[in-house]
């Protein structure tokens, strides 16, 4: 089923061979330097997205997005119902529905704040944790004591300061603030063992125990938090969530709206977003007071609350629906593109979060400068537009998850806000455009380092977990399991899965008696994958039964098609795996191929490595002797002269024997020569036919030859073929010197 990967060196061939098959998708030589320059600010920024700080906000802002997206949808179908057209339904309908969406909104939105505190704390304590630890910690315990916190300190007095502080509008930067304090102060107390209660045999649950355990740290975080709720009380002090309004939009205090300004609002709010903070949220104080500064200036201000939703971030912040076009139109991989269609429809209602944590565009240091600038520039020309008056103000009230287009129509009154919009999305496709290219060339250089490491473990004894590949740590194992999911999906379509054919020569008669079938994948994205790794995912996803008998199914009909055109005893040889020969039936599939595909048991010789185990032995020398009586040839790969060749030769019914490619890298007179001779007389003795592996040098022939040897497979005669040019190669080869 594999071939190991031989040096293509210039051999003297039987006769001239075909070129091979496409190598494996690797980087350009122009993404060397590029790579090379920009490694260390990717090392760096990598390092600072494993923090566990970073690590925990992104997992806590992406707890969210269930709730932001279908927040968001209620927003957009309300929205819908204050268009004319939904005159036309009954009033009693759009009341319904625009109370079910205000209950969706207030259930989602009004919730954010508490997913944040409630994950952030539960992802840090398990980012710092380790099993090695004297006085764990339950996450859970954390996030308890951080809620408490949040509460504590906010605090407001009036219901709908309570709804305004849990909101995903004004309550993230409090929610942050006290999340990342509350949980690193507990944390660093609950670890401690003098603020800790030791406790023995506590109730029957565990964590009975453990909650009682780390009562002391909570009590001191929960004063500790209360005691600065007091100090804010009696100094007269605004809660929490009022304090940090005004802290963030203090800087923008008297400024008077213009480009300058909005142009700093936005460059400030997508560096929060690419720092991981909800930047959209963070900065809407500033958005207030610029609005209600351009109010004091009349009608005819270009600031408005729309302006913003409408004309700076196409797609959510980040302007990500010119970001899911550059993809769709620039890059080719098969799972950037399906994220990108994912990322379409939220889009539509500018939820940017699918991309942003998906792709991800977070301390992406590939995607930074577009990130944080195209909405910078989007705003610019969308302020001078407006400001020149080429489209009316953007007046309107218009809800923030109205789809682009539509949006620029509603909140100008006039299609020329439409036509801005569309004059953006161009704009800042074009400025998206390189990087995504970019980003694509430094995936494959990284997929093609992560291939070499798959390469590497598929043919190492190593095991992690079960596995030898999906398992893998980094991109290697994130590779393996992207490759997994294809090789199914191969499997059942098997368009991408296919044989070549390896010519086996006879110096003696001259001519090619057999073939041996050898399994090729070429994938769409990462071009040809090494057969070994193949071999191996399959493993991992116990399905190599089902490959084997489709790799037996493929030779078979391809030995069935060439029919008269080659030798009547032309056989193809088929790698058997060891879990084919552990199924109680492999006997009788190999006989249902054979009839499905009309051909002669005679013409097709099933090959078992050397380091195959037999296990349960009985059951499979069963089948093979089955096998063997029906007619089918059996080969040992691999042969050596170690205990289990031996052994082998003995218990197995055998027609071939294939000695080792390690054998062949002789000098005249050593060990290895010695050997050959031997399993070549006892190959004799025994009836069985020898095939020496790996031949690759002109040199090495005439030495095998002297030894005995008289069938030869390997690169000096041919490289595996596809079916055209090895039928071919055989009718040019039937007789050949």
């Amino acid at each position: 089923m594999t071939d190991e990967p031989i040096a293509d060196e210039n051999p003297v061939r039987f006769t001239a061979r075909q070129p091979g098959p496409a190598s494996l998708a690797s980087a350009t030589p122009g993404n060397v330097p590029f790579q090379s320059r920009s490694a260390p600010i990717i090392d760096m920024m990598a390092r600072f997205a494993a923090w566990p700080l970073m690590t925990a906000l992104r997992r806590a802002l992406l707890l969210s997005l269930p709730l932001v997206l279908v927040g968001a949808f209620a927003l957009f179908v309300s929205a819908l119902t204050t268009l004319p057209f939904a005159g036309g339904f009954p009033v009693g309908a759009v009341e319904a529905v625009r109370a079910v969406c205000a209950t969706l909104v207030d259930g989602t939105f009004g919730l954010v704040a508490l997913v944040l505190v409630a994950g952030f704390s539960h992802s840090l304590a398990t980012l710092t944790g380790t099993r090695a630890d004297s006085n764990p910690v339950n996450p859970s315990s954390v996030s308890v004591v951080a809620l408490a916190c949040f509460f504590i300190t906010v605090a407001p007095d009036t219901t709908e300061r309570w709804k305004e502080a849990l909101s995903s509008s004004r309550g993230l930067p409090a929610a942050l603030v006290v999340a990342i304090s509350a949980s690193y102060l507990f944390l660093f107390l609950a670890r401690r063992p003098q603020f800790r209660l030791r406790l023995r045999g506590l109730g029957a649950d565990p964590l009975v125990g453990d909650l009682f355990s780390i009562l002391p740290a909570g009590m001191i975080t929960l004063t500790v938090f209360a005691m600065i709720r007091q100090a804010q009380v009696a100094f007269g002090g605004p809660d929490l969530t009022t304090a940090l309004s005004a802290a963030i939009s203090a800087p923008f205090t008297g400024a008077e709206p213009s480009a300058l300004l909005v142009a700093a609002h936005a460059l400030i709010s997508q560096f929060l977003w690419f720092l991981g903070g909800h930047g959209a949220n963070m900065m809407l104080p500033v958005v207030e007071q610029m609005v209600a500064a351009a109010g004091a200036d009349g009608p005819a201000s270009v600031v408005t609350w729309s302006f913003f939703s409408v004309y700076g971030g196409l797609g959510g912040s980040g302007a990500t629906l010119c970001l899911i076009v550059a993809l769709l139109y620039a890059d080719r991989d098969p799972s950037t593109r399906r994220l990108a269609w994912l990322s379409l429809l939220p889009a539509l209602v500018n939820v940017n979060e699918p991309l942003v944590f998906g792709l991800p565009l977070i301390l992406n240091p590939v995607y930074a400068i577009p990130f944080v600038l195209t909405p910078v520039l989007l705003s610019l020309i969308a302020y001078a537009a407006t400001a020149v008056g080429l489209v009316p103000v953007a007046d309107q009230a218009v809800s923030w998850t109205m789809p682009a287009l539509v949006s620029g129509y509603l909140a100008t009154g006039s299609p020329a806000g439409a036509v801005l919009q569309l004059v953006e999305l161009a704009v800042g496709t074009l400025l998206y455009l390189p990087f995504v290219r970019i980003a694509a060339r430094l995936r494959l250089a990284s997929n093609a380092e992560a291939m070499s490491r798959l390469l590497a473990a598929s043919v190492s004894d190593e095991v992690v977990h079960g596995h030898r590949l999906i398992d893998l740590p980094g991109t290697a194992g994130r590779l393996a399991n992207a490759l997994s999911r294809d090789l199914v999906d191969a499997l059942a379509s098997s368009d991408r899965l296919y044989l070549q054919y390896q010519p086996q020569v006879s110096i003696e008669e001259r001519r090619v008696f057999g073939v041996e079938a050898l399994l090729r994948w070429e994938h769409e994205v990462y071009g040809l994958i090494p057969p070994s790794v193949t071999v191996a995912l399959a493993e991992d996803l116990q399905i190599v039964d089902r490959l084997g008998e489709h790799v037996l199914r493929l030779a078979c009909r391809q030995r069935a098609a060439w029919g008269k055109s080659v030798a009547d005893d032309l056989i193809v040889s088929v790698n058997i795996s060891p879990r084919q020969l552990q199924d109680a039936d492999f006997d009788l599939k190999v006989l249902r191929i054979l009839a499905e595909t009309g051909l002669e048991p005679s013409l097709v010789e099933l090959e078992i490595t050397e380091s195959t185990s037999l296990a349960p032995a009985t059951q499979a020398i069963g089948a093979l002797l089955r096998l063997r009586n029906a007619g089918v040839r059996i080969a040992l790969d691999d042969f050596g002269m170690g205990h289990t060749s031996l052994h082998y030769l003995r218990e197995l019914p055998l027609d071939t024997v294939k000695i080792d490619r390690s054998l062949t890298f002789t000098s005249q007179g050593d060990l290895n020569e010695h050997v050959i001779r031997s399993i070549v007389a006892l190959s004799r003795t025994l009836g069985l036919r020898a095939v020496v592996e790996g031949i690759e040098q002109p040199e090495q022939l005439p030495r095998f030859i002297d030894l005995g040897c008289a069938r030869f497979q390997g690169y000096l005669f041919s490289r595996p073929l596809e079916s055209g040019p090895c039928l071919d190669y055989i009718r040019a080869n039937a007789g050949a010197a």
